[in-house]
């Protein structure tokens, strides 16, 4: 942890109004020659700092997002080549970003602070010895008086380019005008930077459409997180709006009502993603300094001439993770849909991983849990979620109960310890440590997920008012207080009906599977890190909990339920006996079939569904259910045009009417059982130090071909079929075990490297 000194810029406005950037600068003086130079800086809001002039960096929206109560990041920056002798500058653009910007449904401003900060240290050390440190103190200056009027991360950016101050972050300007900064401090820790860098990625130009009401809208033909950068000529004064959305109404439109609250009248959308430019004289350019938005149209208001298609660009930004997973197959709406999916992990993870780049911009725990075995599919997830893990450890309340969303820019209240959320942390760093093999991951948050369990074992003891009044075997092991999201939009749901209910009375097969799964992992965990008497301990609790899950779910054997995620709960967490599973994986067949292979899960199952289904002997309804067209289901979103996959599985309806969010990637988790099942690339022992590969063809598919970029090398499984014959290509690291089980059930092993094999299809 570093000290520094924190300024507040003088002069801001009202709180509760979004605000002006402030434009800071500090100057200081250079006697000789510099043989090394560097500047660490933080702030609480966002800021884009500058050395004479010359940018600090081209990462985005520094110093990142940290739970503020508890931690902010500093960067470091060798600025030696960009300082010379006599008067230099330090300079910055400070903006609200999470720290006072809009976050959350209700766009909830000022959630970590009211006032923005900043603070910096520049270490100079002269060729003759001598060190001289600048700090953020007293002489420097501030001004809310620049081009930048208003500023919010997924709100609205207004710029007026008539108050542009030239050469404001240059060494020479009269800065005499400024106001003063007062000293102010931080109780947080301030740590080094330790997520991976937000970066301006892949570009796009768009079409122009002119809409049936008369409106210019462009089309950039990609839903992402960006902005837009424009050029436009025009007059002094002139100001043009520029609205971002996801997609089109039903009547070709530009709309924003697919972003309101399903099921309520609220239109929070009215108010996200504006973009407001008044122009100088003449021709111009501009970028949004805060601003990202979630879209792929534009709609342009008050352009002051010909709209043309070479003076527009959308910039996807999100946190360069490196990939290493691609998958490929003879089904194009498959391959789109694997596209789509891979797009919405883009948007939302941008320094932290998100529910929407919309309407929410919020770290929901349950969405990352179910996608986390995807994302390190497709790419190095490992220090990125680990610097979000280090949020989730701190905002953990003494008693041990964990929030459903991290950073939890809310106060703690009775919605916290929501099960099949809140136990993320647990779910995801087992996942990790399966795909990386690092045990560090699970030490990390063992003494967080420890706490959790130690809280629910408490909790499952106080009892709803409604479980009172009936009576059943051993009920101080299930959870029935608190709120629990449960299952969590399932085909047909509504969500205000399903959050009313929830806040009643919780699903209780929700919270005892996910209190066994927490319990298990913890068992797991424990023995992995050689702590024996925790390893008997919570072995012990989850054999219970699975016994009391058996005996209150279980009856008779089986489930008497007419939703799926009923029955592939049980099977995905083991919970049955497998003469019990045999029969449960038959009549959840026999529910698939029934629906046309319309998919009829939510949140907490989608992503197991195809596993288990395959896993015992369905293997051909996992193809129809992923190859279905009809709503609900994967491919008819792409059916629909989408380039991102949706929050609810009506987004977008039979008769082209968008309903909901069009860029979550909780529903798209199924990818990783292509890469699992389909092509087989599996972690036979965690870190792929030994390497399975189980292909399970299937469905329409001719051919299939996986890559994946492990920590011991590079895999690859591909196949093709021609009638029954099938014939496999392998690749995997030499010196790393590989077991082959083929189609046919030939079990097969080598010593890696690159193999082929073929049988005949049963």
């Amino acid at each position: 942890m570093r000290k520094f000194l924190f300024v507040e810029p003088e002069g801001e406005i009202e709180k509760d109004k979004r605000q002006p950037a402030s434009y800071i600068r500090r100057n200081f003086y250079v006697r000789g020659e510099i043989r090394k130079a560097v500047l660490d800086i933080t702030a609480l809001g966002v800021y884009i700092g500058y050395i004479n002039g010359h940018r600090l960096t081209q990462e985005e929206l520094m110093p990142g997002y940290t739970d503020y109560k508890y931690r902010v990041q500093y960067q470091s920056y060798k600025v030696t080549s960009q300082i010379g002798e006599g008067k230099n500058v330090v300079a910055v653009i400070l903006g609200d970003g999470w720290y006072r910007g809009g976050l959350g449904a209700d766009s909830a401003r000022n959630c970590f602070g009211e006032r923005l900060k900043l603070a910096f240290r520049l270490v100079l050390e002269y060729t003759d010895g001598e060190t001289v440190t600048i700090e953020s103190d007293e002489q420097t200056l501030a001004t809310q008086d620049g081009p930048l009027r208003q500023n919010d991360l997924k709100i609205d950016e207004v710029y007026d380019a008539r108050k542009e101050m030239r050469g404001w972050n240059r060494a020479d300007f009269d800065d005499h005008l400024w106001h003063g900064v007062k000293l102010s401090s931080y109780k947080g820790e301030v740590v080094a930077h330790e997520g991976e860098p937000i970066l301006c990625q892949e570009t796009f130009v768009p079409r122009i459409l002119h809409t049936p009401n008369g409106s210019t809208v462009l089309d950039f033909g990609q839903n992402m997180t960006g902005r837009m950068k424009f050029r436009v000529s025009g007059h002094d004064g002139h100001t043009v709006s520029m609205l971002l959305g996801e997609t089109l109404d039903e009547n070709k439109n530009f709309t924003m009502k697919n972003l309101k609250i399903q099921g309520t009248g609220s239109h929070v959308a009215e108010d996200l993603q504006r973009l407001t430019y008044t122009l100088r004289e003449g021709a111009q350019e501009y970028a949004p300094h805060f601003l990202i938005s979630g879209f792929r149209y534009v709609k342009l208001e008050n352009w002051p001439e010909e709209v043309k298609v070479e003076n527009f660009e959308a910039v996807a930004i999100y946190s360069a993770l490196q990939e290493t997973g691609s998958f490929t197959c003879s089904n194009e709406l498959i391959n789109q849909f694997v596209k789509n999916v891979r797009w919405s992990q883009k948007s939302n993870f941008v320094d932290v991983p998100t529910d929407c780049p919309t309407r929410e911009r919020v770290g929901w725990t349950a969405d990352i849990s179910v996608f986390a075995k995807t994302a390190c599919y497709f790419t190095d997830s490992s220090r990125f979620l680990q610097k979000w893990f280090h949020d989730y450890e701190l905002a953990q309340l003494p008693d041990g109960n964990l929030p459903f969303a991290v950073p939890a820019y809310k106060k703690p209240d009775d919605t916290w310890g929501c099960m099949g959320w809140s136990n993320a942390i647990s779910n995801a760093a087992m996942t990790m440590y399966q795909f990386y093999g690092e045990k560090e991951i699970i030490e990390d948050v063992y003494d967080t997920v420890k706490r959790f369990v130690e809280f629910n074992i408490q909790r499952a003891k106080v009892n709803n008012i409604k479980s009172i009044i009936k009576e059943w075997k051993n009920r101080q092991y299930i959870i029935d207080t608190g709120f629990h999201f449960g299952e969590w939009l399932e085909p047909g749901s509504n969500m205000v009906k399903d959050f009313m209910e929830a806040m009643l009375y919780p699903d209780i097969e929700v919270t005892t599977a996910w209190f066994y799964e927490t319990a298990k992992q913890l068992a797991q965990m424990a023995r992995l890190l050689n702590k024996k008497e925790d390893g008997k301990r919570y072995a012990a609790l989850a054999r219970k909990l699975r016994n009391v899950y058996r005996e209150r779910f279980l009856k008779s054997g089986g489930v008497r339920e007419k939703r799926q995620c009923k029955y592939v709960r049980p099977l995905a967490m083991h919970l049955a006996e497998e003469s019990e599973a045999e029969q449960i994986a038959a009549r959840l067949n026999q529910m698939c079939v029934e629906r046309d292979y319309r998919i009829g899960t939510g949140f907490l199952t989608t992503w197991q569904i195809l596993d288990v289904l395959s896993d015992n002997g369905y293997v051909e309804t996992a193809y129809k259910i992923l190859e279905n067209t009809k709503q609900p289901g994967w491919l008819y979103t792409v059916t629909k045009g989408a380039t991102t996959t949706w929050e609810n599985w009506y987004g977008i309806d039979e008769n082209n009417k968008p309903t909901d969010s069009l860029n979550h990637y909780a529903m798209g988790a199924a990818v990783s059982w292509l890469f699992s099942h389909c092509t087989g690339i599996r972690p036979y022992k965690p870190g792929f130090e030994e390497i399975l590969i189980k292909p399970m063809p299937g469905g329409s598919l001719s051919h299939a071909r996986a890559e994946y970029k492990s920590r011991a090398g590079k895999i690859v499984s591909s196949w093709q079929r021609e009638g029954a014959q099938f014939k496999l290509h392998i690749e995997t690291p030499k010196g790393h075990k590989t077991y082959v089980e083929l189609p046919d059930g030939s079990r097969l092993e080598s010593d890696g490297g690159v193999q082929e094999y073929q049988c005949v299809l049963k």
